[in-house]
């Protein structure tokens, strides 16, 4: 049970999987196993109750894994769909876990759910249940995917020519809109931290949920470059540059925060002067 990989997540497969998927199923296995609800508790001992939500919790999330993989490929360049494909694979890998569990109840308990009213009751109890189990992981997903950043915010009235404007009436970059108010609005670099971005002003820092790429899309109007892989630094921030013994550049901020400057953005960088910034 797991969610639609739309967008391209940070986080290796393998790591997603082994670290939060399968641990969130057999903690969730485990959890129905000793609450046995649906009547499991007083009908089944621990031993069949930890097979029976093992297996079963089991077999949807395999399922639902494959079919989000497969879904995932056939709607690669809609990121913006993956609220209609997590309900569509939801509905899809409940139907056949609906009869999955009416056969089960009927060769395990007796019980014969094989008709419309009681396989339609089954259909909201498997739902239900994948949703409960499915929201850690889904959550976590959708945040490595970069689709749970805020909104973004409203652009600012366009000005006919940036270059005559005055700095009062250049529109202000959109990212600026993102920063807490107590960190004010003088930026001085934003730095890639696992999932968010680490935006340095002159006040302080604080971390802003979304992709580096699009912080810098956002940043149009505002002089400054992307240093680094994980690092963007505004021009005016650079106080000094250091040069380590292997000539790799560091670029020392006005607030003495030290940023590496890689060697495929080092050229950028003297070109733009930077390099001739002894200090303050």
């Amino acid at each position: 049970m797991t969610t639609p990989a739309m967008g391209r997540p940070r986080t290796p497969y393998r790591r997603r999987l082994l670290g939060r998927r399968l641990p969130v199923l057999l903690g969730a296995a485990l959890v129905l196993t000793l609450l046995g609800p649906f009547g499991t508790f007083a009908d089944l001992t621990l031993a069949q109750r930890l097979a029976y939500w093992v297996g079963l919790i089991g077999l949807g999330g395999l399922a639902f894994e494959l079919l989000t993989l497969a879904a995932t490929r056939l709607r690669r360049e809609r990121p913006e769909a993956w609220r209609s494909m997590l309900a569509g694979v939801t509905l899809v890998v409940a139907a056949p876990m609906t009869l999955a569990v009416a056969l089960l109840e009927k060769s395990l308990r007796g019980k014969d759910m094989l008709h419309p009213l009681g396989l339609a009751e089954l259909f909201v109890y498997v739902v239900l249940v994948t949703l409960l189990v499915s929201a850690i992981p889904v959550w976590l997903e959708l945040r490595d995917r970069g689709l749970l950043a805020g909104p973004t915010p409203p652009p600012s009235p366009p000005v006919p020519d940036n270059a005559t404007a005055s700095p009062a009436e250049r529109p202000e970059p959109a990212f600026l809109a993102r920063l807490p108010v107590r960190l004010g609005r003088d930026l001085l670099a934003l730095e890639m931290e696992d999932h968010y971005v680490r935006a340095h002003t002159a006040e302080g820092s604080d971390l802003i949920l979304m992709r580096l790429r699009d912080a810098i899309a956002e940043l149009t109007g505002l002089d400054g470059m992307q240093v680094h892989r994980s690092h963007w630094v505004a021009a005016a921030a650079v106080a000094g540059v250091e040069r380590k013994p292997d000539g790799k550049l560091v670029l020392v901020l006005r607030n003495g925060l030290r940023v590496p400057v890689s060697r495929s953005y080092a050229a950028a960088v003297r070109e733009a002067g930077w390099t001739e910034k002894t200090g303050p």
